[in-house]
């Protein structure tokens, strides 16, 4: 239960990360914002593995950077304009796709095919999204489509790094590393031609006299980028990637029980019926060593095994 407890925290974090970004964002640059977060934490990753660097294969690094690193831009760069043009309920629930695209991006990659149980919670899930696309908000938004495409960038990222966990035999805090590092040097280079066109050029001057922008920065690095992104990539050691897309299908359950928490927004019908049903993929997935069928021993159940194993032997880092 240990996986489903980290992942969960995780999805806590994400689900408060939306409403974060929006206003933390609201006199200053987007692209500029994730561009000074990735820079900080990406300096704090290489300090605190910087003496496993080395024992990283090339092979890795290759696939971390430009591979992991694309798919959490891809995430990081959408999603923070995608808020800013519709509401972070409708962002997360646009998130909530992933169930269908990791399992597609699984078969496509791995020809690995969901369990039983996972396709029954994927149907359900299904049904709980469906129940949140209401025919009266008048069709899609431009933040609609800005939140899909970073839906398939997050959905990327979690086939990637169970590859990198599993395949591979990274530790946890290597591929966090890899994802933020590759994640920035995308930045970096949006950040340089985006400098290079306007006038505050990189915003420094700015960002220190907004301590609302400040402090929403130290956020997304102290509580995203570093402990929901650990949380999830250990997670992800523990867990199927299906089933870390399903537990992912809360966040608009948890985003609406903020919203009621934090500004007295109740949820609606719509809301309170689909967070029920989430609630219920997700004991699906968590409870089914308790129907006393025989499954199927997936291969990549060995090798998570084996990796977990092989890090208490130390043959890597216990992260």
């Amino acid at each position: 239960m240990v996986g489903y407890a980290v992942v969960l925290g995780a999805v806590f974090i994400w689900g408060v990360s939306y409403i974060v970004m929006k206003e933390a964002t609201t006199d200053y640059p987007h692209l500029l914002f994730q561009f000074w977060r990735y820079a900080a934490v990406s300096l704090i990753y290489l300090a605190w593995s910087y003496r496993s660097l080395r024992s990283i294969p090339a092979k890795v690094w290759r696939d971390g950077l430009l591979r992991l690193g694309l798919a959490n831009f891809t995430l990081g760069i959408f999603s923070i304009f995608a808020v800013q043009y519709t509401t972070p309920t409708r962002v997360v629930v646009i998130n909530s796709f992933i169930i269908a695209v990791v399992p597609l991006l699984r078969w496509i990659h791995d020809k690995a095919r969901p369990e039983r149980h996972e396709k029954w919670a994927i149907g359900i899930a299904l049904v709980a999204i469906a129940l949140l696309i209401d025919p009266r908000d008048g069709g899609l938004k431009p933040g609609d489509g800005l939140a899909l495409l970073g839906m398939i960038g997050y959905a990327y990222s979690i086939v990637l790094t169970n590859r990198l966990l599993l395949r591979d035999r990274v530790s946890v805090v290597q591929v966090s590393m890899l994802g933020i590092v590759g994640c920035t040097l995308y930045f970096s280079v949006a950040g340089i031609v985006y400098a290079s066109l306007r006038p505050e050029g990189f915003g420094l001057k700015l960002l220190v006299s907004q301590p609302g922008t400040l402090t929403g920065i130290l956020f997304m690095i102290l509580f995203v980028s570093l402990a929901a992104n650990l949380l999830q990539v250990f997670g992800q050691r523990k867990l199927p990637p299906v089933t870390v897309s399903i537990l992912f299908c809360l966040e608009p359950a948890v985003t609406a029980a903020l919203d009621y928490v934090l500004l007295g927004n109740p949820p609606s019908l719509r809301m309170a019926l689909c967070g029920t049903l989430l609630i219920a993929a997700t004991l699906v997935v968590a409870l089914r060593g308790l129907t006393g069928l025989p499954r199927k021993r997936r291969p990549e159940a060995g090798d998570r095994a084996r990796s977990a194993s092989g890090d208490r032997r130390g043959e890597s880092p216990p992260l």
